[in-house]
């Protein structure tokens, strides 16, 4: 059903624990597992101009560190990881990655707001692509 699952990580916990259904995505189906960061652009061109190669060097450290990290992670369950950084705008770089990459399902993590919190975070990532996505989509909810 699933040749293909992508999981995209900030370097968060909610991240890490989406990890863990990717990978039994990945497992259940045989499918290749990619995880992929993305360095924020409009972080970058928010910076100071002295200071915007410093921070994207930063959050491409970052970025590339916690896709080594949840790599590892996958390795542990004998699932090899494609990874990939990229920069832009977190929400369409994924969907381009899924789209290029022809992946077959999304898994992503949530933060679990509730009430006031949740209207006030309103176009997250995550709910971004799931209303973009042509794809099946997964949300795990991470409270």
């Amino acid at each position: 059903m699933y040749d293909s699952v992508l999981l995209p990580t900030d370097g968060s916990d909610g991240a890490a624990e989406a990890l863990e259904h990717a990978i039994g995505a990945a497992t259940a189906y045989d499918a290749d597992l990619h995880i992929i960061s993305i360095v924020d652009r409009r972080v970058v061109l928010a910076a100071d101009t002295d200071e915007k190669e410093t921070v994207r060097t930063e959050l491409s450290d970052d970025a590339t560190g916690a896709v080594e990290d949840l790599s590892a992670r996958a390795a542990e369950s004998d699932i090899d990881a494609t990874t990939a950084t990229t920069e832009g705008v977190p929400h369409r770089e994924i969907l381009r990655y899924a789209e290029d990459n022809d992946i077959d399902l999304l898994v992503l993590g949530t933060h679990g707001r509730t009430g006031r919190e949740k209207r006030l975070h309103l176009g997250s990532t995550t709910e971004r692509v799931v209303k973009e996505s042509e794809r099946p989509v997964v949300v795990v909810n991470i409270g």
